[in-house]
Formats: structure tokens, C-alpha cells, sequence
């Protein structure tokens, strides 16, 4: 059975547990500038080529719809019974 009551340290568990041994984790170095500016124009590239190639998807024509198939019951119903002219293995 799943124990679904709380002691109250459940919560501060978890948030240990989602840290490993306690202590956090050491700040990334702080970006230069150029490689601040170099991150920021591969984002707006990335950003381009999405657009781009979304604007192409909605430019590109339609397929063509598709037939509906052909209600046969309503045309047997007005009295246009299929004709079958001849069969290859009859009986």
C-alpha cells in the first residue's frame, strides 16, 4: 500500500534528495561579452531558420481533397442496382 500520509519532513527530504549530498551547486562562470553576443546570434538564427521554414510550410499548397466515396446503398435505394456483366470463375 502507498503511504500517503505526511510526518512533515517529507518535503525538506525531497528537497535534499533533489540536491544529493546537501551542498548546491557552484554558479557557471559569468559569460564575456563575446561569447554572451555569439550565444544570442545563434539564438536568433536558430529563431530565422524556424520562421523560415515555417512561412515555407504555409506558403506550400494544399493537397488536393478527397473524393468521397461513392454512396452505393442510396443509388441501390432509388433502383440502380449494380450491373455485373461477366466474372472470370463463375461458381
Amino acid at each position: 500500500m502507498v503511504n500517503t500520509r505526511s510526518t512533515g519532513t517529507g518535503s525538506s527530504q525531497q528537497g535534499q534528495n533533489n540536491q544529493g549530498t546537501g551542498h548546491p551547486m557552484p554558479m557557471p562562470p559569468p559569460l564575456t561579452p563575446e561569447q554572451f553576443f555569439q550565444l544570442q546570434m545563434q539564438m536568433m538564427a536558430t529563431l530565422n531558420n524556424t520562421v523560415q521554414a515555417l512561412q515555407q510550410i504555409h506558403t506550400q499548397l494544399p493537397p488536393p481533397p478527397l473524393q468521397q466515396p461513392r454512396d452505393r446503398r442510396a443509388d441501390f435505394l432509388r433502383g440502380h442496382p449494380p450491373m455485373f456483366s461477366n466474372a472470370a470463375d463463375p461458381l
